[in-house]
């Protein structure tokens, strides 16, 4: 059986068709980015109300992560064995089930049990958005796109923030937690529609032999009409890649730098992150409104400005140079924060560049460089696995922070700063860089090592 070469697909201008695409693929991180911020501010009063410790609030938060990583590498095998838009759409059906059903949470367990389901959701989503996006945008524009993962996190986390000052202004913060966490359906349904009518991808059609669907989902997204289709060179129909391929030359070093990148990111950040107005609390200000208000201008105003720099250098000056740059600065903020103690203004600053780094600069990183590097057949499985070890990473996080800080205090963020170190030098020892190469350039390219794929 023979195919067609799918480096036209990643050639070309940028149409309307591929931007909405990218953006319904984009809107599953905003999901994301709001319900792990109006959960930080539901904790507020969930605390209270249920009388949650220490513990019982890290195996609350953690619930999220153990079903992103739990969803995360189910969903990568599906993906590549049943196709993105499948996957796509159930994983946000899930979620807005998950998210509705909070309305009716009587104690501690249900709302654990839904956490749960909701990040398995959000996990099965990851890699079928992430495929999506990487075989649809050309290359000259790939690290953009799918950098905006980064941006959709941040802009919901900012509206979770907004919407749960509302409702707590509005109505208190007594009962009305379930309301705050239920209102995540309502950009899920959104995105459902918007999600109904995408394209399945043409590499993977392609991957499959399905020669003239391909044609078709690449005529959809560039809005053309059948004859315009551009001319392909035959080839033979890609053989099944197992999974094993992952963890052996030439992916094993490239899996184990985007594991390691993705997990240690998600250790620190999604505690830094879930827990800033409670750290803010402790740290500055004893007023909630005043950290909430705080938390929402760190994500909007610095991580605006992180975004909008970052995602400019990911193009112009390539993935290393991002992940890099932002890795040192995040390692500065930490030491700021520690030894600024008593200094609001600074520890305020220091908060906000860490925010417009982890929001503006690794993520957008991992973002575009976790579907660009593995080949059509094990993207999504790939995919699924790192965002499984950075999801785990996630869960360690938000586990161990509200003990780990009753313990050592602020000392946390020098812990913080040691382990953005220890990242820092696995990805400039392994890391290569993918800036502006096609996706089927980079399947014949070469490691970090020079080894051949």
């Amino acid at each position: 059986m023979t195919t067609t070469s799918p480096t036209t697909f990643d050639s070309g201008p940028l149409t309307r068709g591929q931007r909405r695409i990218a953006l319904t693929a984009v809107g599953g991180y905003f999901v994301d980015g709001y319900d792990l911020l109006v959960l930080g501010g539901a904790l507020l009063a969930i605390k209270p109300e249920l009388g949650l410790s220490a513990g019982q609030v890290g195996m609350l938060t953690a619930a999220a992560f153990v079903g992103m990583a739990v969803g995360s590498p189910i969903s990568g095998p599906l993906t590549d064995r049943f196709g993105r838009k499948p996957i796509f759409f159930t994983a946000m059906v899930l979620f807005v089930v998950g998210s509705a059903l909070t309305l009716a949470v009587p104690s501690l367990a249900p709302l654990i049990a839904l956490r749960f389901v909701i990040g398995l959701a959000i996990g099965a989503d990851m890699p079928p958005s992430a495929a999506l996006i990487a075989e649809f945008i050309p290359s000259q524009r790939r690290g953009t796109f799918t950098g905006l993962g980064g941006v959709a996190w941040m802009l919901g986390g900012v509206l979770a923030i907004g919407v749960t000052l509302a409702i707590y202004t509005a109505f208190g913060n007594e009962d009305h937690w379930r309301w705050v966490l239920a209102t995540g359906a309502i950009p899920a349904l959104v995105l459902l529609f918007l999600r109904h009518k995408t394209p399945e991808s043409p590499h993977w059609l392609e991957s499959r032999g399905r020669h003239q669907d391909a044609v078709a989902a690449w005529q959809y997204a560039q809005g053309s009409e059948p004859d315009t289709a551009p001319g392909h060179r035959p080839v033979s129909a890609a053989a099944p890649t197992p999974l094993r391929a992952l963890f052996r030359r030439p992916f094993g070093w490239l899996m184990l730098c985007i594991c390691v990148f993705w997990g240690f990111n998600n250790l620190y950040g999604s505690a830094i992150l879930l827990y800033q107005p409670t750290l803010i609390t402790r740290i500055v200000t004893p007023k909630t409104y005043t950290a909430l208000l705080f938390t929402g201008a760190t994500l909007l105003i610095a991580g605006v400005v992180g975004t909008i720099v970052c995602l400019y250098l990911i193009e112009s000056l390539g993935r290393r140079f991002v992940a890099l740059g932002c890795l040192t600065l995040l390692i500065i903020a930490c030491l700021l924060i520690y030894f600024g103690i008593g200094v609001a203004a600074l520890v305020l600053v220091a908060f906000g560049a860490a925010i417009a780094v982890i929001n503006g600069g690794t993520s957008i990183a991992f973002y575009a460089w976790a579907p660009e590097l593995f080949p059509t057949a094990i993207r999504g499985r790939a995919v699924g696995l790192a965002n499984m070890i950075g999801k785990a990473g996630s869960v360690l996080g938000t586990l161990a922070l509200p003990t780990l800080y009753e313990s050592v205090g602020n000392t946390i963020f020098m812990i913080i700063a040691v382990a953005a170190a220890i990242n820092l030098a696995v990805v400039f020892l392994l890391a290569p860089e993918t800036k502006g190469r096609s996706l089927d350039d980079l399947a014949r390219g070469v490691t970090r090592f020079g080894h051949r794929r």
